[in-house]
């Protein structure tokens, strides 16, 4: 217990100090943002609420522990370059929401239902909900541009920061790819365990744990041994994250999460629990499950049932 309540402590003693420098990069965007024209500033403002209103910050606190414990030594240069994949991130979490038609994160309302709402309320012209997802998609975009620019103003030497980009890059890619396989994974309608577990590889073990981990011990300067230890490492503790994350998403508490949880159901989401509970329903429960995953309009106790 000890061991586990330290290293909360320890990830909790990080976000202090990330924060206060994220926060810091956000404020100035804002600014940015207003000087260029008060219309485009909630823009900025969304990426600026949703880092604020929560995130427990695993990917930038996992990129710098590896970096420390490779010996780095530079504080103020790794705590400005973990920013780019919290940003990243919030990116990702954006069009995530417009992809799985999410209303809320972290007790707030989705950007694109955020736009939509205020496209409805100012009577502009044409539709609300194209508008929503255009202006989200956007802000997306913006977040990602945001997670660049902090490399490219990195205090860290060029010879260091050459040797991560190629990281930075994969990490990306693989995050779009992880991402398409779990949104095939809601209309195949066969996607077994090893489908599910790949997707996750992709989209949580590599993007969560591995490559921040080798971002780090690259800024590091760290041995190749380092690399191959932290894969074998954070991809199946990346698994096991996102499996517990679809565990809390379905039978967590909303208060905690920020989520419904009901969500995964009416999103017809292909997870780990899915395919064992097909696996152990019966007929009449697998008609349940036909019938329920992926209908937007089911009723409650249809969605206890299905739990």
């Amino acid at each position: 217990m000890s061991t586990s309540n330290g290293s909360i402590e320890k990830l909790i003693q990080f976000k202090k100090r990330f924060d206060l420098v994220l926060n810091s990069f956000l404020a100035n965007k804002l600014s940015e943002a207003k000087d260029i024209s008060p219309e485009v500033v909630p823009l900025s403002d969304q990426i600026y609420q949703i880092v604020k209103n929560g995130g427990k910050r695993l990917r930038p606190a996992f990129m710098y522990h590896a970096y420390k414990g490779a010996g780095g030594k530079d504080e103020a240069a790794i705590l400005h370059t973990c920013m780019a994949i919290e940003l990243l991130h919030t990116f990702a979490l954006i069009h995530d929401d417009i992809i799985d038609q999410s209303v809320s994160r972290r007790g707030l309302t989705t950007p694109h239902i955020f736009f939509e709402q205020m496209h409805r309320n100012e009577k502009w012209d044409g539709k609300s909900e194209h508008f929503g997802v255009s202006a989200a998609i956007l802000t997306g975009d913006l977040a990602h541009i945001y997670a660049d620019e902090v490399f490219t103003t990195s205090p860290f030497p060029m010879e260091a920061l050459k040797r991560a980009y190629p990281y930075y890059d994969i990490l990306r890619v693989e995050v779009i790819f992880g991402e398409h396989l779990d949104v095939l994974g809601g209309v195949k309608q066969h996607f077994d365990e090893q489908g599910i577990l790949q997707m996750l590889k992709y989209k949580s073990g590599k993007y969560t744990i591995e490559r921040p981990l080798h971002l780090g011990l690259a800024l590091a300067n760290a041995p190749e041994n380092m690399f191959t230890m932290y894969s074998g490492y954070g991809i199946p503790l990346g698994q096991a994250f996102q499996i517990q994350d679809d565990i809390l998403g379905l039978f967590g508490d909303e208060e905690k999460t920020g989520k419904p949880t009901d969500s995964d159901i009416k999103e017809g989401k292909r997870t780990l629990l899915v395919i064992k509970a097909y696996e152990k329903a019966n007929k009449t429960q697998k008609n349940l499950l036909d019938r329920t995953l992926g209908n937007p309009r089911i009723k409650e106790s249809d969605v206890e049932r299905v739990r």
